[in-house]
């Protein structure tokens, strides 16, 4: 999975340190990130790339992270597309390399919604401050203090014999097969996610819920958490179609193989088609 960065180690404590010439610095606009583009090679700027004279008159770039020796920042700051500097799309780091590349730019992202979001006190309406000694947002005014949002997912591998569930999703940009998926609601544990999210999504109940693996994914501003279960009695599909667009059970050997195993997604289908389900835990 993306997150998996070989040797190299993600350092995540905050420090209010300034930017040198050669920490990379990120820059979103919606969903999409800025990059250099030298012909077919796509990478993330350092900050000498961008130039301190166009970063001027405003608020200096805020630390993220580590990863080994280089540090990231970002810059709230707008900034034009050129021949060199062009905007893409964080999703399209799934293809880009090294790997470790699509971690930075998700777990960026995950930071900026969250600065972009806290602009302003959510109780007041008082401009917020950083804390210097730590990750976190507080109001002068009130003394509210906001820490980053982190929101738990679910996902899940329905089987049946040498059968498992796969779905594709009535909307958004990612039309692949994956699993039943969704955000754990207030008061809710995993395992009762689980139960509700497979309920509601294709009408099946299930047991032997096990948990496999787990991955950050900024994308979203969530974690998520891997689970496989088994289909409990009657295992006719009724689909939401609010949500899915098709649901079918597929053979154990005509799974489709994903190579990279970026997702969590891809780790728990290439799993079951190898017959390492049964490794989760209960």
């Amino acid at each position: 999975m993306f997150q998996n960065i070989g040797d190299l180690e993600y350092k995540l404590q905050y420090r209010n340190d300034r930017p040198k010439a050669d920490d990379y610095l990120l820059i979103f606009k919606n969903e999409k990130v800025l990059t250099i583009c030298d012909g077919e090679k796509i990478s993330l700027p350092f900050f000498s790339d961008i130039g301190q004279e166009k970063l001027s008159g405003l608020p200096d770039p805020l630390f993220l992270f580590s990863i080994s020796e280089k540090s990231f920042f970002l810059s709230m700051a707008s900034f034009e597309e050129g021949e060199r500097f062009q905007f893409k799309s964080i999703r399209l780091f799934r293809n880009i390399s090294p790997g470790w590349m699509a971690f930075a730019a998700a777990t960026g992202y995950h930071l900026y919604k969250w600065y972009k979001n806290n602009v302003y006190c959510g109780a007041c309406g008082t401009p917020m401050s950083h804390k210097e000694n730590e990750r976190a947002l507080f109001c002068t005014h009130c003394g509210n203090i906001v820490y980053p949002c982190i929101a738990p997912v679910i996902i899940v591998g329905i089987t049946k014999d040498d059968e498992i569930l796969l779905t594709r999703y009535a909307a958004g940009y990612y039309r692949r097969y994956a699993l039943v998926a969704g955000f754990v609601e207030i008061g809710e544990n995993l395992e009762d996610a689980v139960r509700r999210e497979i309920m509601e999504e294709v009408g099946l109940n299930v047991k032997n819920i096990r948990y496999y693996d787990s991955q950050p994914w900024g994308y979203s501003q969530s974690v998520l958490a891997g689970f496989f279960a088994e289909a409990d009695g009657d295992t006719q599909i009724i689909l939401d179609e609010n949500e899915l667009s098709e649901a079918v059970w597929v053979k154990r050997e005509d799974v489709p193989l994903d190579e990279k195993e970026f997702s969590l997604t891809g780790k728990m289908m290439n799993a079951f088609r190898n017959g390492e389900e049964k490794n989760s835990r209960k």
